[in-house]
C-alpha cells in the first residue's frame, strides 16, 4: 500500500537543516551574539523557499500523472496529516521555479504535477513526531471528490564511524570562538600546540591525508573532539545513488557556569553553526534548557554530554550503518533528550556502558575501532591496565627498577618527579587506579559482549596505566581514574590501516619505550601502523585529568563508503 512505509517501499526526505546558499547570519543585525536557540534555527527548510539547485537535490520528490478528465472548475491539495503538519513543507512547480504548494488547479493537473517535500527538522522525540508524514492528496470536480495518500519518512541522522576514511583534521585555533560573529577577543595560546601540530601533520601526510588542518576558533578551548560529533543523512538521489548531507552534532553539555543565560553550551561549540553550517552541511543541537538552573548537576556530572563519550561501533550484522555507543550510570549520564533523539532515529540502537569508573566518565577514554583483517573487518583498541602493571613489573623484575617511569618529559612537569618503575608498582594511587580501572572495563567489555556481540577476538589491548584521583571531600563520586601515561586508547583511525596514538613517554629499557613496544606489537598483528603524537604539554597534563589525541583533535571524513540505512 502506498501509505504504508517500508525501507523496500517508501518514500524519503531529508531534513533540510544544511544552508546551500550560505545565508544564515552568525550574528545579530546590531552586532551582538545571538542566543544558542536562535543560532541553530537558520537552516534551509526554516524559509518557505527552494534555495537553488542544491537544495532542490535535498527534497523529496514525487511525480502527479497528468488527470486528464479532470473537470475544467476541479482543483486539488496536497497536505500533510496534522501530527506532521509543522515538520514538512510541500512545494509545487510552477512556471519553472518552486513555490509552496497550495491549491493546483485543473490547467496544471491535467500537465502533471511536481512536488518537492522537504522535512523541516529530524526526530527528536518519538512521542511528539514518529518521522513519518501522510500526504493526502483530495481532487475536487463534477461534484466528486477523489483522495489518495502517500506515506514518507524523513531519513535518520547517523553517526559517522571509525573506518570511514580520514579527509582532514580539525584542531583548535587560539582565536576566540566570537571572532567569527564579528567581536573581537584576545588570542589564548596552548602550550605544545607545536609539537602536537607537528607529529599530526607529519602522520597525516605520511598516510597521503594531504588536505590542510581546518583551524577551529576556540580560544584555549582545544579539545575539539568534545565539541561536536560528526553525522550525516542521506535519502536516494535523483540518480538512484545515496545523496547525503554531513551533520554536525552540537554537544548538549550545559555549562556549570553558563557563558550567558542565553548561550548555556560550550562557547567554543559555537562554530559548528558559525564555521561549519553551509552548502550540504548541517548543524544540529539538543540539549535541555532546565539545565541552566541545575549548576551542581552540571558541574559533577555534566561531562557525560561531552561528545568524546559517544562512538559508534562499525557496521555489523543487522547494523549497516553501524551502532551508537555511549557511556554513563546512574546519574552520571548524558542529557536526556539528546540520548533520546539519538535512539529516535531507529538506526543505530545505542548501547550504554559503564563509564563512571573514569574521572571525565568519556567512552575515548578506553575505546576505539580500526579497520582490521579479522572476521569484521574491525577491532576495538582497548585500555588494559593490568597489561601496563604486568609491564612495570617485568621490567622491575628484569633489571629496571631503577629506570625512571616517565621519560622525555621534564621532572616538573609530572605528577611525581623521578618516580621509579619500582615505586610505581607500590604507588597505592597506581595500584588502586589499576583496579578500579581494569574493573570497569572488564563490565563495559561484558555489556559490549552480551548486546553487540562483541568477543575477545574483535579486541586489540593496548597498555594503559590508570591512577585513582584524590577527590575533595563531599564531591558525590569516589573510585574514578586517569590515565596517567598518555592514553594509547584515545586515538584516532585515519581509515587507511593507520593510527594515531599519543607519544607514550613511558619507561626505556634497551633504548625502547616499553609501552611503545606493547602497542605497536598488539596493532601490527592486525596489520595497524602506528603513528606518535606528541601531546604531554598540549593535552595530556591539562588541567585535573588531562586527555589525549582523541579529545583534542576532530576530524572530517568521506561518506563515500557508507551502505545506503534503507537497503536490506
Amino acid at each position: 500500500m502506498r501509505d504504508t512505509w517500508t525501507p523496500a517501499r517508501g518514500a524519503i526526505m531529508l531534513p533540510n537543516l544544511d544552508d546551500d546558499p550560505s545565508r544564515c547570519p552568525t550574528a545579530a543585525p546590531d552586532g551582538t551574539r545571538l542566543s544558542d536557540t536562535v543560532l541553530g534555527a537558520c537552516h534551509d527548510a526554516a524559509d518557505e523557499v527552494v534555495n537553488g539547485t542544491a537544495d532542490l537535490a535535498d527534497l523529496a520528490r514525487l511525480e502527479m500523472p497528468a488527470l486528464r478528465n479532470v473537470s475544467p472548475e476541479g482543483e486539488a491539495t496536497v497536505v500533510a496529516d496534522p501530527r506532521s503538519r509543522d515538520k514538512v513543507r510541500i512545494f509545487v512547480e510552477r512556471e519553472r521555479s518552486w513555490v509552496v504548494a497550495d491549491r493546483i488547479p485543473a490547467a496544471e493537473l491535467r500537465r502533471g504535477v511536481r512536488l518537492a517535500i522537504e522535512a523541516r527538522d529530524v526526530v527528536r522525540n518519538p512521542v511528539v513526531w514518529s518521522g513519518f508524514t501522510d500526504l493526502t492528496l483530495t481532487v475536487t470536480g463534477s461534484g466528486a471528490t477523489r483522495t489518495d495518500r502517500v506515506r514518507l519518512r524523513v531519513a535518520p541522522v547517523l553517526l559517522q564511524h571509525d573506518l570511514l576514511p580520514l579527509e582532514r583534521a580539525v584542531v583548535a585555533d587560539p582565536d576566540a570562538p566570537e571572532t567569527l560573529e564579528g567581536g573581537n577577543a584576545s588570542r589564548k595560546p596552548v602550550p605544545g600546540t607545536r609539537a602536537y601540530r607537528r607529529d599530526l601533520r607529519r602522520a597525516l601526510d605520511d598516510e597521503g591525508l594531504h588536505k590542510p588542518f581546518r583551524l577551529w576558533p576556540a580560544g584555549g578551548d582545544q579539545w575539539m573532539g568534545d565539541m561536536y560529533k560528526p553525522a550525516y543523512a542521506s535519502m536516494p538521489g535523483m540518480d538512484g545513488r545515496e545523496h547525503r548531507i554531513v551533520v554536525n552534532l552540537r554537544l548538549p553539555a550545559v555549562m556549570p557556569q553558563v557563558p550567558a543565560r542565553d548561550r548555556p553550551l560550550r562557547d567554543a561549540s559555537r562554530p559548528v553553526f558559525t564555521m561549519l553550517r553551509g552548502p550540504g552541511v548541517a548543524g544540529l543541537q539538543q540539549f535541555d534548557a532546565d539545565r541552566v538552573d541545575r549548576p551542581d548537576d552540571n558541574l559533577y556530572y555534566g561531562s557525560t554530554s561531552s561528545m568524546g563519550n559517544f562512538g559508534t561501533i562499525p557496521p555489523h550484522q543487522g547494523y549497516p550503518a553501524g551502532r551508537i555507543v555511549y557511556g554513563g550510570e546512574g546519574k552520571f549520564a548524558p542529557d536526556t533528550t539528546f540520548t533520546t533523539m539519538l535512539a529516535a532515529q531507529g538506526y543505530q540502537d545505542p548501547i550504554v556502558v559503564d563509564t563512571s569508573w573514569l574521572g571525565v566518565g568519556h567512552l575515548d577514554e578506553f575505546l576505539h575501532f580500526v579497520p582490521t583483517r579479522n572476521r569484521r573487518g574491525w577491532a576495538a583498541v582497548v585500555a588494559d591496565p593490568r597489561q601496563a602493571m604486568t609491564i612495570l613489573q617485568n621490567l622491575a623484575r628484569n633489571g629496571g627498577g631503577n629506570r625512571r617511569l616517565v621519560e622525555g618529559v621534564a621532572p616538573s612537569k609530572t605528577d611525581h618527579p623521578g618516580m621509579t618503575v619500582s615505586q610505581a608498582i607500590r604507588h597505592p594511587a597506581l595500584v588502586s587506579g589499576t583496579r578500579i580501572a581494569a574493573r570497569g572495563i572488564d563490565k563495559a567489555l561484558r555489556q559490549l559482549r552480551e548486546q553487540a556481540g562483541i568477543t575477545e577476538e574483535d579486541i586489540i589491548r593496548v597498555p594503559v596505566l590508570y591512577y585513582e584521583i584524590t577527590v575533595p571531600k563531599g564531591y558525590p563520586r569516589t573510585n574514578v581514574t586517569a590515565a596517567y601515561l598518555p592514553n594509547a586508547a584515545n586515538g584516532i583511525s585515519t581509515g587507511t590501516g593507520a593510527y594515531l596514538a599519543p607519544t607514550q613517554h613511558g619507561p626505556r629499557l634497551g633504548g625502547e619505550d616499553a609501552f611503545v613496544r606493547a602497542t605497536e606489537k598488539a596493532l601490527a598483528k592486525s596489520g595497524v601502523r602506528v603513528h606518535w603524537i606528541e601531546d604531554w604539554d598540549y593535552a595530556h597534563r591539562v588541567g585535573t585529568v588531562g586527555g589525549n589525541i582523541h579529545c583534542v583533535t576532530n576530524v572530517e571524513r568521506s561518506l563515500r563508503n557508507t551502505t545506503p540505512w534503507w537497503k536490506p
